[in-house]
């Protein structure tokens, strides 16, 4: 096997479960060349935009755990923008490499629609041989581009509060840091239909926090921050923010005693690597901290819970925000778009 191909997409992308899978992958879409040829976008140096490339080897006929889908929809969240630097947790491999993360392909035979699962196949291409358990039907009517566009930023909330947080969201209070975010304006949705009883957002603008919908209530991040009495006891923090912010709020809301609050990073807006807990903090308050990133869930898990996410996401009109553009046109596209854009590549 040509040792560009070996080396093409064999990273976890969202989730460090998906590793080996991908890598197996790899290794059996481009084992040895099929006839025809097949256009894809692979990154030749780290930093830069994935180039087009035509006439790359074909994919050959799938394994009997295999389907081959055509590429219909392939999202450009951060994610697959980290694994581009080549800086990104989940780059195992050197170059080309394909940054992509997941999305949404056809069977040609069938002509049904399938989400598939991070990393499962490189999908920077007009085709891909994908694992059968990896994949998950798109109910009928649903938009292969508002799927592949919110995928990424709509599950790290799903499976934060549905595989971090014990004993789920139904019935809590959640306090979503970053609420102006994709992922934390996402969150609140993702929040309301998995049963949070009330729903708090945080931001620094406060124009642009009046704008969330589906929040109960809204407090303003500020250098003194005050967390009003009438936000109640939280039950569950979001944090897509990081920094200084999370000792400000793990001291300012109110805990319920013999309840605890379970707060979870997943982002870091704020551009810090660290987070610096005081130990008195933890001492005073009931706090317990989590991650929900790479590395914090098992395949199980995860592959629990995309059909819901999957029709969850199949029932959302497609946001103004979604930017789409060929596969061909990946160079230009890759940083056209602007902060609060989504990036949805058409193969």
């Amino acid at each position: 096997m040509p040792s560009a191909w070996r080396q093409l997409h064999t990273g976890r992308g969202l989730y460090k479960s998906f590793l080996h899978l991908s890598q197996v992958q790899q290794q059996r879409s481009f084992s040895k060349s099929a006839p025809l040829a097949m256009n894809v976008a692979l990154v030749t140096a780290w930093g830069t935009a994935p180039k087009y490339i035509t006439g790359a080897p074909a994919l050959p006929a799938p394994s009997p755990s295999q389907v081959q889908l055509k590429l219909l929809a392939v999202g450009v969240p951060r994610a697959a923008k980290g694994r581009a630097l080549g800086k990104h947790v989940s780059v195992k491999s050197g170059l080309p490499f394909d940054p992509s993360v997941d999305g949404v392909g056809l069977d040609e035979s069938t002509g049904k629609k399938y989400y598939i699962a991070p990393t499962a196949a490189p999908l920077f291409a007009e085709r891909a041989n994908v694992e059968r358990h990896l994949i998950t039907e798109l109910p009928s009517g649903a938009d292969p581009v508002t799927v592949a566009a919110l995928a990424n930023p709509v599950s790290s909330s799903w499976m934060a509060l549905s595989i971090r947080v014990t004993g789920g969201i139904k019935g809590r209070n959640l306090f979503i840091v970053g609420a102006t975010s994709e992922s934390g304006r996402n969150a609140a949705r993702v929040a309301r239909h998995l049963g949070a009883v009330k729903i708090t957002g945080a931001a620094r603008n406060q124009e642009t926090l009046n704008k969330v919908e589906g929040l109960d209530e809204r407090v303003l991040l500020t250098d003194k921050l005050e967390v009003p009495k009438t936000v109640g006891p939280i039950d569950v923090v979001l944090d897509y923010v990081g920094g200084p912010t999370n000792v400000a709020v793990m001291n300012a809301v109110e805990i319920q005693d013999g309840r605890g609050v379970q707060y979870v990073s997943v982002g870091g807006l704020a551009g810090h690597e660290n987070l610096v807990i005081p130990a008195s903090l933890l001492n005073a308050r009931d706090i317990r901290i989590l991650g929900s990133g790479m590395g914090a869930m098992t395949l199980e898990e995860i592959t629990k819970q995309i059909p819901g996410l999957v029709d969850f996401l199949s029932k959302i009109k497609r946001p103004a925000n979604i930017v789409t553009a060929p596969l061909a046109d990946i160079e230009t596209a890759w940083d056209s778009t602007a902060e609060k854009e989504r990036l949805v590549l058409i193969p």
